[in-house]
């Protein structure tokens, strides 16, 4: 929840960021699937998720005084990135993990870069330089060792079709996050987006009839992966991945694609949800190789 600075942000800020992103949004898979698995509806998951996160956003800007009034433009920015980061993406992912691993989840989601330098090569006009296109190549051939180790892959070729749908629809939010309008304070914008996302989805819920499936029983284990996902995977990952498209390239941000998967199928793994092995090791060494080469040369971006 730091704010957008005119000179390029500190090492330790950038470590921090990225430790967020790399780290919760690892475990995110599995909290998501035990929500739905212990019979929490999909769409309810990512509507708390959302309105959760912006809940103790706003709350915190509040007692700061720092909450900046809204133009009509900001709001459009967070209502369509808000409507593909959290609709067609995350709730896309729930619906999907009712049937499908955590890991497995994460290897598809693993597609985000390659959509992201993708599309903004595409909206910019230029090909990214070859050295980016080699770590993006490197991190891509670790999914598929991870992808070759993982077994007999669960759920339907629906569900993986829509899996990688959904990693195609949160590169489109993230670049309309960052490109389109939105307040100067990054924290402010991470609220607005969220706030839009769970209106969003209770109207999707709403219409499919989805959030009217549940039975008012929360288990433990799904109360604590519904606190995770609020606080760890939202308020403090969320937050930290709109400051950093504000500050790097898409491309460097990007490599927690590659990196959730290892995470995700250790943590996977340790509770029994997925298969761990030794092509893990080769997978983790592919990927720390595709993040050095997409790190920037020259040092970040300053933010806009």
């Amino acid at each position: 929840m730091t704010e957008p600075c005119p000179t390029p942000p500190s090492r330790a800020a950038l470590a921090a960021a990225f430790a967020a992103i790399y780290g919760f949004w690892g475990v995110s898979f599995l909290a998501i699937r035990y929500a739905v698995l212990d019979g929490v509806p999909p769409l309810l998951v990512i509507t708390l998720r959302c309105a959760g996160g912006a809940a103790i956003l706003y709350a915190w800007l509040g007692t700061r005084g720092a909450i900046a009034p809204a133009r009509p433009g900001e709001w459009r920015t967070a209502a369509l990135a808000g409507a593909f980061l959290f609709v067609a993406g995350h709730s896309v992912m729930a619906w999907a993990e009712q049937r499908v691993s955590s890991g497995e989840t994460s290897l598809f989601l693993a597609t985000i870069p390659l959509w992201l330098v993708g599309l903004s090569a595409t909206r910019e006009r230029r090909a990214p330089d070859g050295r980016v296109l080699t770590g993006l190549a490197l991190g891509m051939a670790g999914v598929a060792v991870l992808s070759a180790g993982s077994g007999t892959w669960s759920g339907s070729v629906w569900d993986r079709l829509a899996l990688l749908g959904c990693a195609c629809a949160w590169a489109v939010g993230s670049l309309v996050a960052r490109d389109g309008r939105r307040p100067a304070s990054a924290a402010q914008s991470t609220a607005m987006q969220l706030a839009a996302g769970a209106v969003a989805v209770v109207m999707v819920g709403a219409l499919t009839g989805n959030l009217g499936s549940w039975d008012w029983r929360v288990t433990p284990r799904a109360a604590v992966a519904l606190a995770f996902l609020v606080i760890g995977a939202t308020v403090l990952a969320f937050a930290a991945y709109t400051w950093l498209l504000r500050v790097s390239r898409p491309a460097v941000v990007g490599t927690y694609a590659f990196v959730n998967p290892v995470i995700a199928l250790a943590v996977g793994w340790s509770v029994g949800d997925d298969r761990l092995t030794p092509r893990t090791l080769v997978a983790a060494v592919l990927v720390v190789a595709a993040v050095v080469l997409t790190r920037p040369r020259t040092g970040p971006r300053p933010g806009r």
